[in-house]
């Protein structure tokens, strides 16, 4: 393929994607309003979790037609998972969705239809100062990495972990040939008994060079379950998603 070709290729499916773009259906949040806290933590005002009852202005594709409710949700699915500056968190899940009119607007020549939508999001964001249990993905001697519900990552790091209170101890004997031989061993087990190889592996393998330790019994931070309760000191949003550092 010449140059040239190329060029005109790359031409050809950049405007592609532009109108693919160009007649995806959008939403514009005009209201909030939050409601409860609908998790109850240690006192109730310290949940991380909300319910906010949101007014949208929305722009509906053609491609929708006679199908609007499906249109709306595929509007609300695109906020999941994903900080949303509007309603101050990330949303989980929407529900309670309602039409404002029984009718929508065509307006000048836009094809789309435009209307206004109230739903229900419920939205976690923690704040500064509460505590979340989080369950230990990583260690080092900078930092513990953690996983709040499985899902939203926390890190501690070591300017944040009390001196007098928990220390590094690194590990004497890292078992590498250990881990390899009991994972070509089980290599031939049932699918059940592999997947559980994998996972004490993989574990033993995330605090292979060390562990944090309670100074005072010498015990892991962590536990026997790798959970650990620790303080809300900052939120960091990015891309899209928020990061929560944490003290103890």
């Amino acid at each position: 393929m010449s140059i040239d070709d190329k060029k005109r290729k790359h031409s050809k499916e950049k405007k592609e994607k532009k109108q693919h773009k160009k007649h995806k259906s959008s939403a514009t949040i005009v209201e909030t309003s939050r409601r409860r806290s609908s998790v109850n933590g240690p006192t109730p005002n310290s949940s991380s979790f909300s319910e906010v009852v949101i007014k949208l202005y929305i722009h509906l594709a053609p491609m929708w037609s006679g199908k609007t409710m499906d249109g709306v949700n595929e509007i609300l699915n695109a906020f999941l998972m994903k900080n949303v500056p509007e309603v101050d968190g990330i949303v989980l899940a929407h529900s309670d969705v309602e039409l404002s009119s029984e009718k929508g607007k065509v307006l000048y020549d836009s094809p789309y239809c435009h209307f206004f939508i109230k739903a229900k999001l419920l939205v976690w964001k923690p704040k500064k100062g509460s505590k979340l249990v989080g369950r230990i993905n990583l260690q080092s001697q900078d930092h513990i990495g953690l996983l709040i519900y499985g899902t939203f990552n926390a890190s501690i790091p070591k300017s944040r972990i009390s001196s007098d209170k928990y220390e590094w101890r690194a590990s004497e004997d890292n078992d590498d040939d250990g881990i390899n031989n009991n994972t070509t061993n089980n290599s031939s087990d049932d699918d059940d008994d592999e997947e559980e190889a994998v996972e004490q592996t993989e574990d033993r393998s995330q605090s292979q060079h060390g562990e944090w330790v309670v100074k005072d019994s010498g015990a892991s931070v962590g536990g026997d379950n790798g959970s650990l309760e620790f303080n809300v000191v900052d939120i960091i949003e990015a891309n899209d998603i928020l990061t929560v550092t944490g003290s103890l």
